[in-house]
């Protein structure tokens, strides 16, 4: 029967009378996957518009805009008659994806008529570039190829390539490497990060889905096109294996379904298989890259009964060639201690050159392969995929849900985590009375149980008595946790559940100036309250309430903010949904002034994320932050135009010198260098001149590991005491959730509880001394007094070292003051309860008594 489909497809090849399509080195004429040869997103696409032009097999979507307005761009490869039926292929993907209410013998009939929907995204870190270029070669091959095994991939299985999942970065890298070929920077890092905020963490961004092109292409995976597999295409470091291929290393996340993990393992198998016949060396698998995490492309993916695989290939130095001795080669890591044969590492690579054009070939044998085996797996892919969501159902219990309630310290956190939800594809219920509900007993059931519920990270050892094996990125993402959001599971009886109402776009909590008075209170316990203060204060001063106190039979919080109640104000409340309370006239309370904050944030050379996350966050909810590279705070007078400058968490060595160093260590780790007028840091001059800017009334805040600087060079009465420094054997927190207590009496706490949560990643905790004329120093948040009361989410190791030590702590100077974060208060654009933090910090800046 094979035979007799092969003999067909052949007849069918030689019946398209279609115009040859250009090769990509004829269209961009250059050749494509040359040394020192690249080409630049602009052309990309345009040889992708040409080739769907020229051949009926392809098809460009265009997904949305980038940050910076390139268009994000997907082509759908497949048979013709594929393409012509394409709406049907969604559709049966989309009922496979949601089984409910189909027999067995229907979910049988469909994954028979339907494709496999596979997905294949490129270079999300764009200094790993090359299948940005193998895509447009292996786009090519499929269009034009006329032998019957690729005709009857075709035929099988609808591709859908994104050749950049960062175009925006991809242009950043490619224009600089351009700029420096024939230099002694040639191939070197880029000097900024190569996304416009958040850099390599674009891939730490699937399940919060706060950058247009991951919310972009997670509409169309989740809600238009429902792939069965999706592979994402990565590069990694020179000096190890050539190519990591799933299977993954442990530990393994228990939510996911079992027929997902067995999968990955057929279709990361076959590639080996392939690469191996191709004469391709050094393949590993089972190592480095752990199946436990939910943050990346496919990562979130296995959650939502989607088979999500990663590749990664060696890097050379862009697109100009490595050389590579074979005593340069190592291993290290989980799954690969030695560099040797191994079961999963048969045949090691033994060094020598290393170009763009062996990473290309690389990726392009294992994409082939991946191809082959959906084709081949077609069914099963469809079946297995409805398997999948009928098991989330049944774990689940139709009674059972969870309820965000109406009564809430932040409502609009509460309906933003609901749309979040339904963003990622999860069914969200509404009740009669407004809470948001979300099935236990549906398709996503598992993904939505993994966001709702505490993480209890899996103490994987790779052999008796070895130590844990650490988590490949953070332990805990329980998002009510991280958003201040109040949850419960409840039963619901059978009329309440028929009550509840699919979510729509405009379930939102009614925002606006609720009574005829004259003042108008800002609850700063909605972190959405500082987008509306921050337009508010466009238009003058406002004022705060220091303290806590009762008026018009109401109770209101220290930190409540004073407007002028107004129809401006009242537009302004309903667009960001937050209810304010007036009063006849302003409460016989001691208040300050605030104006809006005159806000600048250090921006490093060697490209911080966690400047561009805060950047970003800042500029969400209407700060306006101002760059400053290091020369700019070198040059002084910075009181003239700022009240606050942020240092965002870097260390110490990448604050004064601009380069990275070990902690602890006397020697510096090699770090190539940078043309020079990208480089450089705050050196002596640029720390003097941000010690007079605090002395002259100034702030500055400092993230996280940027508190040691100040620490250790201005004295403060605050020492770190977590053991070796930064945590050391003793220590460890990888990214997890701890209970905190907060002084919500204090400026930078207004709006926080006085128990709630932080994400702390092992770096710091305070320990203050007493109180003095000389010492005006506050504890804003500290860590409970047992142990064993300290983990909320996640993994620890010594939490001991934590009882009773500051989390956070602001020392006055001068005139001005210093805020010291020791944990991540904005990690990641995720942490929205503690972002109140950040904002109160800024605006403590800029308030008067």
């Amino acid at each position: 029967m094979r035979r007799v489909l092969l003999a067909a497809y052949v007849c069918l090849a030689l019946s398209l009378g279609a115009a040859e399509a250009p090769t990509p080195s004829q269209f961009l004429k250059l050749t494509v996957g040359a040394d020192r040869t690249l080409a630049d997103y602009g052309q990309i696409t345009a040889y992708f518009r040409a080739l769907a032009a020229a051949s009926p097999r392809v098809q460009i979507e265009n997904l949305g805009s980038t940050t910076n307005g390139h268009p994000l761009i997907m082509a759908i490869i497949s048979s013709e008659a594929n393409l012509r039926n394409k709406a049907r292929h969604q559709e049966i993907a989309k009922r496979l994806a949601d089984p409910r209410g189909l027999s067995e013998a229907q979910i049988e009939a469909l994954a028979k008529e339907g494709k496999a929907i596979v997905l294949v995204s490129c270079s999300i870190h764009a200094s790993e570039i090359a299948a940005t270029q193998m895509a447009m070669e292996w786009a090519h091959a499929l269009a034009t190829a006329k032998d019957a095994e690729t005709l009857r991939r075709l035929d099988q299985v609808i591709l859908l390539l994104v050749p950049s999942l960062n175009p925006d970065g991809q242009v950043m890298e490619t224009e600089y490497y351009r700029k420096q070929v024939g230099t002694r920077y040639e191939g070197g890092r880029l000097p900024w990060l190569y996304h416009p905020y958040v850099g390599h963490d674009n891939n730490r961004d699937w399940y919060m889905l706060t950058q247009k092109e991951s919310l972009a292409v997670n509409r169309m995976a989740y809600h238009q096109w429902f792939p069965q597999v999706w592979l994402d295409e990565h590069q990694m470091g020179a000096t190890g294996p050539r190519m990591f291929v799933p299977p993954y290393a442990n530990p393994v996340a228990k939510e996911v379904h079992p027929l997902v993990w067995r999968t990955v393992d057929l279709l990361g198998s076959t590639m080996s298989l392939r690469l191996e016949e191709g004469g391709k060396a050094g393949v590993a698998y089972g190592t480095m890259f752990d199946a436990y995490w939910p943050g990346g492309t496919k990562n979130t993916g296995w959650w939502k009964n989607v088979v999500g695989l990663l590749t990664e290939v060696a890097s050379a130095r862009l697109a100009s060639p490595a050389d590579i001795d074979p005593t340069e080669l190592s291993a290290g890591g989980k799954g690969l201690v030695e560099y040797k044969p191994q079961v999963n590492f048969p045949n090691p690579w033994k060094g020598g050159p290393w170009r763009l054009r062996d990473i290309m070939d690389y990726e392009r044998i294992a994409s082939d392969a991946l191809l082959e085996a959906c084709a081949n797996l077609k069914a099963d892919l469809l079946r297995n995929r409805a398997r999948m969501a009928q098991a989330s159902i049944q774990a689940g219990d139709p009674a059972f849900f969870y309820r965000l309630p109406v009564e809430q310290r932040d409502p609009v956190a509460a309906a933003r985590l609901a749309h979040l939800m339904a963003e990622n594809g999860a069914e969200v219920r509404v009740t009669k009375d407004g809470a948001y509900l979300l099935p236990t007993a549906q398709p996503l059931g598992r993904f939505v149980k993994e966001m709702m519920e505490p993480q209890r990270y899996p103490e994987t050892r790779p052999a008796a008595g070895a130590p844990p094996m650490a988590p490949y990125d953070v332990a805990a993402w329980t998002l009510p946790l991280m958003m201040g959001v109040q949850t419960e599971k409840v039963r619901l009886s059978e009329a309440e559940r028929n009550d509840a109402r699919l979510l729509k776009a405009d379930d939102w909590p009614k925002g606006g100036v609720l009574g005829s008075g004259a003042v108008a209170v800002l609850d700063r316990r909605v972190t959405a309250a500082a987008g509306l203060l921050n337009e508010a204060l466009k238009a003058g001063n406002a004022q705060v309430a220091l303290e806590g106190f009762e008026a018009e039979g109401k109770r209101f919080e220290a930190g409540s903010v004073l407007l002028k109640a107004d129809a401006g104000l009242d537009r302004l409340a309903a667009r960001h949904h937050v209810a304010l309370r007036t009063l006849s006239g302003k409460p016989a309370v001691k208040q300050a002034a605030l104006k809006a904050p005159r806000v600048g944030l250090l921006k490093p050379w060697t490209g911080s994320m966690d400047e561009g996350w805060t950047r970003w966050i800042l500029e969400q909810y209407g700060f306006a932050p101002k760059s400053l590279e290091p020369k700019a705070v070198q040059a002084g007078k910075l009181r003239d135009t700022l009240d606050v400058i942020v240092l965002p968490d870097v260390s110490k060595s990448q604050l004064l010198e601009g380069r990275f160093r070990p902690e602890g260590e006397g020697t510096r780790r090699f770090m190539e260098e940078v043309p020079p007028e990208y480089s450089g840091g705050l050196g002596k001059e640029g720390l003097k001149a941000l010690k007079e800017f605090v002395e002259q009334g100034g702030t500055v805040i400092a993230l996280s590991a940027s508190s040691e600087l100040l620490m250790d060079e201005w004295t403060l009465p605050v020492r770190n005491v977590l053991p070796g420094g930064r945590g050391g054997d003793a220590f460890a927190c990888p990214g997890s959730i701890l209970h905190m207590h907060f002084d919500a009496t204090h400026p930078v706490a207004f709006g926080l509880p006085a128990e709630s949560h932080g994400f702390m990643d092992g770096r710091l905790a305070f320990q203050t001394l007493p109180a003095s004329p000389q010492n005006r120093r506050a504890v804003i948040a500290s860590y409970p007094d047992d142990a064993r009361d300290i983990l909320a989410s996640g993994w620890i190791k010594g939490a001991e070292h934590l009882e009773r030590k500051g989390a956070a702590v602001a020392v006055e100077l001068g005139k001005g003051k210093v805020v010291l974060f020791g944990f991540r208060v904005q990690h990641r654009a995720q942490t929205e309860e503690t972002f109140k933090l950040l904002f109160n910090a800024l605006y403590w800046s800029a308030m008067a008594e």
